[in-house]
Formats: C-alpha cells, structure tokens, sequence
C-alpha cells in the first residue's frame, strides 16, 4: 500500500472522485476505497470495480484484471490511449500517464494453490436453490456442490474446481451468494483460485471419468459457456460437451486444450444481455471469436446465443429446444462480425487498431472469396 501510494501521491482523492463522476461511475463509499460497475462495458454488477480513494488505483474482480493506475482507468473508459484526452480528466500534471510501457517484462507464473478433498465435506447439502431452479440431485451429486457456512465461501453454494487429469487436487472454489439481490453490495459470484487455469468441467471427476471431456472428443463438438449455471442446465439437458470461462473470456489454458483436443465444431454461447443497451454477452462473444480465428479455421467458429438471458433460464423455461433448433447460417453471421468490427463498437471489442483492421480484412476477403 505504501509503494502505490508514494507513486500517486501528488493525486488528490477529490480530484480522483470529481473526475470519475464525470466519467459516469456511481461510486459506493467502502471507507479506504470505492466499489462500482464498469461503465465502460455497460456492466450492472456494482461490486465489480474497486477504486482506491488515495491514489485511484483500481482492479476489475470480474475480468480478473489485478491492480492498474488510475490514467489507464479512464482510458479505458472514453476507449483511448491519447494521453491528452486522458489527461483532462486528470487533475495533476505529475499523475503518471506512461501506463502503456512495462517497468518490469519479466514473467511471473503463479501456481495454484492445491486444497484437500476433505474440505468438501464441510459443505452441507443444502441443495434447495438450485432445486428450485429445476437442477437434479443427481445433477448436483456429480459436481460435489453444497452450502458453505464458513471462511470466504460463507452463504455460498459452492462448487469444486478441480486439477486437470489429477482428480484428487481440488485448485479452487467457485461459489453463488444465495442472498444475492441487484442492489445487493456483495458480489453474486466469489471465486478462490487462479480463474484462468481451470478447465470446468472437462476434469470434473464421475463414475464414468472424465465424462465431460470425453462428450467434446465423441461429439467433435465444444459449446463455450459463461458460469456453472449454464453447465448445470446443459448437463440437465444431457449436453456434456461444454467448457465454463467463468465470465472472463477465454484463456490461453483453455485455447490450448481446445488446439489438443481439436473438435470439429466451436459454439460461442455467452449470455444474451438484449434487454440492455449493450448486449454485453454478444461483444464477448464476437472477441472470442476473433481470438481463436487465430488458431481455429473459421468454419469450424459460431456464434449461437441462449434465446433467453442464460441457459439456466431456459431451463426453467423450458425453451431449450427453440436454441438446439436454431440455425446458424455462417455467411450471415460472418457478415454480421465484420458490420460490428466496422461499426463504432469494434475498437471496444478490439482495442488493438492494427489487429482490428488486420480482422476487418481477413473477413472481407473471406466473404469476398
């Protein structure tokens, strides 16, 4: 705390707060620091930002992005670099704006911290919540899911997550508030464990093996999903073949074991936020879409989005048919993804202008050809 507050201690916390009201975020008082949604992607989870009072120093809990200054903050949010433009909405000419070059390009790795199996007797079985939203106890048996009653998982209906091809090591923990409301100043989900090196639910141990994994080798076919709700609901409806992001997009571990395992067939299905004024699922999905043309032939990549919010909520309703029925016709689609990259809305979904336009082309040549 003391190192990132020497670097921005020529920032006032009123500058830093005038500064983010202009920018558009309702911050929430937590004492040393701020909570509020990111503006910037149009999210509504208002626990997803954290913002330090004393330095703006922030981090983004959903995209898993660790602590970054404040200059890259508001770039982020009027979606440029120019120093000038950030500059206006920073109030001390000795903020530290040179954010784009690395201090430090040495690689850290981490490792994931490995938890006993025994600690799943903790959780109690306390199934009702996702009973109630019409998910099996057998369903629920196999993902060794229960009610958490202690520890960082408190009031949490918690999942395993385990190593992959190592059924015994447990890598981390994801779990729902069951208490969760929209004004609640909690977030619904809390994950422990490095997000990105988990493979959910491809190593998810069964009596029958890795059952899940062994679905995407037989089917030849991967849906990519965002939360375990989605997998509980698709396991429901006897579709094995799917792998959770867990909401950050996909990581390069998952890309590697996607190349290993090769299938024929790759569905993008993130959730469908229509009602809203950015369909945020929909942008996350085209970016995953254009990150794995890099290592996919882009006829083996679609896009097909729940028909309602999510797959739990097809589930419910009982509409899961409507979405295996629907079509996916991939010229329109692709046309689609090049009007989007064309629009305003691509530099958001591609940061990068020179990988921007480098998609841009390789799609028009696509349809040309």
């Amino acid at each position: 705390m003391k190192e990132r507050t020497t670097q921005y201690q020529h920032l006032e916390q009123t500058d830093i707060q005038d500064a983010l009201v202009e920018l558009g975020f309702k911050l929430s008082d937590r004492g040393t620091y701020w909570q509020t949604s990111a503006v910037w992607r149009n999210g509504d989870n208002p626990t997803a930002i954290q913002i330090y009072k004393d330095s703006g120093v922030w981090r983004d809990f959903v995209e898993d992005i660790g602590h970054q200054p404040f200059a890259r903050l508001v770039g982020k949010v009027l979606g440029t670099n120019d120093k000038k433009q950030i500059q206006k909405y920073v109030r001390s000419d000795k903020l530290e704006l040179n954010f784009l070059e690395e201090r430090d390009n040495r690689v850290k790795i981490k490792m994931d911290q490995v938890y006993d199996t025994a600690d799943l007797k903790k959780l109690l079985p306390h199934h009702k919540f996702y009973l109630d939203k019409k998910i099996s106890l057998e369903t629920l048996r196999m993902y060794q899911g229960g009610y958490a009653t202690a520890a960082k998982m408190n009031g949490r209906y918690t999942f395993p997550i385990f190593q992959a091809r190592v059924p015994n090591n447990i890598i981390g923990f994801t779990g729902r508030a069951l208490r969760y409301k929209p004004e609640s100043t909690f977030p619904k989900w809390k994950h422990i464990g490095q997000r990105r090196n988990w493979l959910y639910p491809l190593y998810l141990p069964t009596s029958d093996g890795y059952m899940f994994r062994d679905a995407v080798k037989k089917k030849e076919e991967i849906i990519i999903v965002e939360s375990v709700g989605d997998s509980l609901a698709l396991t429901e409806n006897k579709i094995f073949n799917h792998l959770v992001t867990f909401g950050l997009g996909i990581s390069s571990k998952q890309i590697c074991e996607l190349v290993a395992l090769n299938p024929s067939r790759i569905v993008i299905a993130f959730n469908n936020d229509n009602n809203k004024p950015v369909n945020v699922g929909l942008e996350s999905s085209i970016k995953d879409f254009i990150k794995l043309m890099d290592f996919f032939d882009v006829s083996k990549l679609s896009i097909k989005l729940p028909t309602e919010n999510d797959f739990s909520d097809m589930h419910v309703k009982g509409t899961f048919n409507t979405w295996l029925s629907k079509e996916v016709k991939q010229t329109a689609q692709l046309t689609f993804l090049l009007k989007t990259l064309e629009s305003p809305r691509g530099c958001h979904i591609i940061s990068n202008r020179k990988k921007l336009k480098s998609k841009i082309e390789f799609l028009q040549e696509h349809l040309d050809f």
